[in-house]
Parts: C-alpha cells; structure tokens; sequence
C-alpha cells in the first residue's frame, strides 16, 4: 500500500525480495517497529513518474 514505492504495482509490491529491519525503537513486536529496507522513493513530476537512476524499465 506504499504509493510512493517503485515496487508498487496496484498495490502490489513487485520487488524481488523484501528486506525487513528494526526501526531503531525497540518495538520490534510491531509493524511500528519494523520498515521494508527495499523502499525506493517514486519522485513524481506533475503526475509522471520519473526512473530512478539504474531502474530497468519493464
């Protein structure tokens, strides 16, 4: 559900794995305490999206 991810699909996460850490507060028991080590920021200009540097288009 991260819009903003270049592995978003319609809602779907396209990346080939995933890596999940610890956010650094201790609350690892959580989906507050964990983020996807894999998110790459989509830049977005008027709407369109704009490859990242060594992206491979599909």
């Amino acid at each position: 559900m991260v819009e903003e991810c270049v592995f978003n699909d319609s809602h779907a996460c396209t990346a080939e794995a995933i890596e999940v850490r610890s956010n650094g507060n201790d609350i690892v028991g959580t989906n507050k305490g964990t983020m996807c080590a894999t998110f790459r920021y989509r830049d977005f200009d008027d709407g369109h999206i704009r490859p990242q540097p060594g992206a491979h288009p599909h």
